[in-house]
């Protein structure tokens, strides 16, 4: 219901580093006014440290709403962050290409909320008990559902479904934020949440954790208890804040994930004045070509030809000096230098053609050989008569070409796994290496030998192999300690 008073959020968030990754690039905030989630992009120099200055900037915005836009004013701060991520990466220049996705929600005046969102990570309301999404994947898979070349339950299987078409940070693009403003409805409870939950839970456990575990805090080790018992291969973090009227105990929000475990990251790109000079430091910046030269390659062809014109002969001859017994020798010289300019430019065009086959050789070349060591180096699980089975290469083929082959058949049994796992190995479970894809086969095989009878930790940890547990109740098992404490 909406109310004439004031609102809150009571919230509380948790943040794992998973059961596969060695490190967490994720990083969120929960407070009475302000809720934010940033995964930071996987594979990527720096996803970490994207995600700490994106949670550090826009933390601030927890505070009572004033009456400016809190639209305006969440957008700003968003491409602050993004400017911060872009100065980092100047001054560390090793970070290049790190990025983050956001997805944020604000208290704003009128009892409403202000939403901004981009990437994959995902914002849900649940209202009168129907979890509602509200935010749109900004990924190669969900573009392929909206075009309709794809359906929904396809999306959440298919290849490629973490490949993000847009994201914040140093991108070579400009954020393009999905901003909307929501009506606050008192009983309703938001949910935040990187795609380690989504990728690993199913929804309709998700909604009936949200919907039967009153306590946020508790909610939110559940939710992640959920994603690790489905695999846990990807860093997980949730965000959760109930609408309650009135205020809460405590109004000071926490944060967690790589912000909380690495707070000097937050501090990268804080110098703004890393990019300004004085116009000598500017000349300095560009690029010298020897002693005053112009490239060749940047500026027109008369520039280069007006500099290299010969100097005049000592004798020069007036045009009234000359006789017209010279014009035939003139023409005769000028038709010569012509055929000779003709042959010359045969003989360039020949060997620049030589040039761009070489080229085009060699790069057929080198990228046969980094396409041949991917696939070489990649490696899927999948279900093969019923047993759980790795192969090396590509879960896919080029014509006729098979682009795998069997590594090996494991004795695990699919049957024994839960729904979600057995989902998964149906459209294949991707790994970088050999290792990551050892990793998986224990965490599968310690699913199927304990049959759900194990509650998973919720720790931020830097260990790889932790059993992956299965979902437990929300009666039975009691809260875990978790790398940041409710936020009341």
């Amino acid at each position: 219901m909406t109310t004439d008073g004031t609102i809150t959020l009571r919230s509380a968030a948790r943040s794992h580093t998973g059961l596969v990754r060695k490190n967490n690039q994720d990083s969120g905030y929960a407070g009475p006014n302000f809720l934010l989630i940033a995964d930071g992009m996987g594979g990527h120099a720096g996803g970490d440290v994207a995600s700490a200055i994106t949670v550090s900037r826009l933390a601030d915005l927890d505070r009572e709403p004033s009456g400016e836009d809190a639209l305006e004013i969440l957008r700003t701060s968003i491409l602050e962050a993004n400017d911060r991520i872009c100065r980092g990466v100047a001054e560390q220049p090793e970070l290049a290409g790190m990025g983050t996705t956001v997805t944020a929600l604000l208290r704003a005046p009128g009892n409403r909320f202000a939403l901004a969102h981009i990437g994959d990570s995902r914002g849900y309301v649940l209202r009168d008990g129907e979890l509602q999404t509200v935010t749109h994947d900004h990924t190669f898979v969900q573009m392929l559902v909206d075009e309709g070349r794809i359906t929904p339950d396809e999306a959440e299987t298919h290849p490629q479904r973490s490949v993000v078409m847009k994201v914040l940070g140093d991108v070579g693009a400009s954020p393009d934020l999905d901003l909307t403003l929501r009506e606050a409805h008192v009983g309703d409870r938001w949910m935040l949440c990187s795609d380690g939950l989504t990728g690993f839970a199913d929804v309709d456990d998700i909604a009936r954790i949200l919907a039967e575990v009153s306590d946020p805090d508790e909610c939110c080790r559940q939710l992640i208890d959920l994603a690790l018992a489905g695999g846990g291969a990807d860093n997980v973090t949730v965000v959760i804040g109930d609408v309650l009227e009135g205020t809460v105990d405590t109004v000071q929000g926490s944060s967690v994930g790589s912000v909380h475990l690495n707070p000097k990251y937050a501090m990268i790109g804080m110098n703004t004045d890393a990019d300004a000079g004085t116009d000598e430091d500017a000349a300095e910046t560009q690029p010298h070509y020897g002693n005053g030269d112009i490239p060749t390659d940047t500026v027109p062809l008369q520039a280069v030809s007006d500099s290299e014109k010969q100097e005049p002969n000592a004798e020069v001859v007036s045009p009234s000096q000359r006789t017209d017994a010279e014009s035939p020798d003139r023409d005769e010289a000028t038709e010569e230098d012509d055929l000779d300019a003709d042959d010359d430019e045969v003989e360039k065009r020949s060997y620049l053609g030589w040039i761009i086959a070489a080229i085009v050789i060699v790069a057929i070349a080198v990228g046969g050989f980094f396409a041949y060591n991917y696939m070489n180096n990649h490696y899927y699980l999948t279900n093969l008569d019923g047993k759980v089975t790795l192969y090396r290469g590509l879960d896919t083929t080029l014509g006729p070409i098979e682009l795998s082959r069997l590594e090996d058949t494991t004795d695990i049994e699919v049957g024994t796994l839960n729904r979600f796992s057995q989902d998964r190995l149906r459209s294949s479970i991707q790994a970088d290496s050999r290792d990551e894809a050892e990793r998986i086969i224990e965490n599968l095989r310690q699913e199927a030998d304990k049959s759900g009878t194990v509650s998973g930790n919720v720790e931020d940890s830097t260990s790889p192999s932790d059993p992956a547990p299965s979902p437990p109740s929300s009666q039975s098992v009691a809260p875990s300690d978790a790398i940041t404490e409710e936020s009341q």
